[in-house]
């Protein structure tokens, strides 16, 4: 995000806003997975996934 905003600032001679690229990696707050989806990203993270007893 640094480099594109000094390029911006250098070869195109416009103005840095940080507001851009601070909003840009602010995660929606509501976000929601099935239980068949948090495994699959367990395990495609390297994590062993136990089944409940």
């Amino acid at each position: 995000m640094l480099l594109t905003a000094i390029y911006n600032i250098l070869k195109k001679k416009e103005a840095s806003n940080a507001e851009l690229y601070i909003k840009s990696n602010v995660l929606p707050v509501t976000r929601e997975i099935t239980v068949e989806q948090a495994i699959l990203l367990a395990k495609n993270h390297g994590f062993r996934v136990l089944e409940a007893s």
